[in-house]
Formats: C-alpha cells, structure tokens, sequence
C-alpha cells in the first residue's frame, strides 16, 4: 500500500509504503518519479516504510533502476523506517546509485525531511526559499 506525503517543496516526493508492495504502488511510485524528472533539474525523495513485509512482484521492483538518463536526477534519499534499515538501504542503493542515502528511525522523521531539504541548489526550493519553512509533518492530516 501506498500513500503520497505533502511535503513542502516542489522537488520532493514523499511517500509511505506500508505491507506487501503491490504492481499498483510500483506504477504510482514510478509515475511520481518520472513527473518530477519531467518537472526538476533534481528530485529528492523521502520513503517511509512501515511494515513492509514484502514486494510483490518482487522482480517490477528490482526493474525499478532507471536508465542512464535519470541516474543524476535523484540527488538524496532518505529512508525512515522502524525495520532493520540495511534491508532498506541495500535495494535503496541498488535503484539510485548516484544517490546520497541516509536512515532514520520512524521517531526521526523531521530530522529526515530536514536533511532531504538542506543544501538544496535549486533556485526556489529548500530553506530559505519560497516554500513554507516551517512546515512539517505534524501539520498534516493523517
């Protein structure tokens, strides 16, 4: 399962995925990613993952990597997860290996939207910017 997260920057796709990652995510995730790409010289994302118990087909999922065009086009991710982060971190490297990649702890989940918005280079994005610099997560609907 899925959910798209409200995140106050233009180049960021937030989402949390939950149980067993079905063909209908993939298409959703990949979706997002590619309008972005469309969209931004550069996209950051910040998955959490809550209970993830399996992908489903696993084989969509390991296809995920893009081609060569979009290597660079992911700069960070961040991962926020209570389950054992090396699983995470491993297939996370995998489809972006151009990416910088850290993990939090699902209670560390402002301390990742900080860090997947710092030192942005694109104009009109990230601190300081136009966007909303005191957003955060506690103000979105759950």
């Amino acid at each position: 399962m899925h959910d798209f997260l409200d995140l106050p920057d233009p180049n960021l796709v937030g989402i949390t995925l939950s149980d067993t990652l079905t063909e209908d995510d993939y298409e959703a995730f990949t979706s997002a990613l590619e309008d972005q790409f469309a969209a931004h010289i550069t996209t950051r994302l910040l998955l959490v993952m809550e209970d993830v118990d399996d992908w489903a087909p696993e084989e969509r999922w390991e296809d995920l990597a893009f081609d060569v065009r979009h290597l660079s086009d992911v700069d960070k991710v961040a991962i926020v997860s209570d389950d054992p982060w090396e699983r995470w971190l491993e297939k996370t490297e995998a489809l972006f290996p151009m990416s910088t990649i850290q993990t939090y702890d699902a209670a560390d989940q402002e301390e990742a939207l900080d860090w997947i918005r710092g030192d942005m280079d694109v104009p009109g994005v990230g601190p300081g910017s136009s966007s909303d610099p005191e957003a955060s997560f506690a103000d979105q609907d759950e």
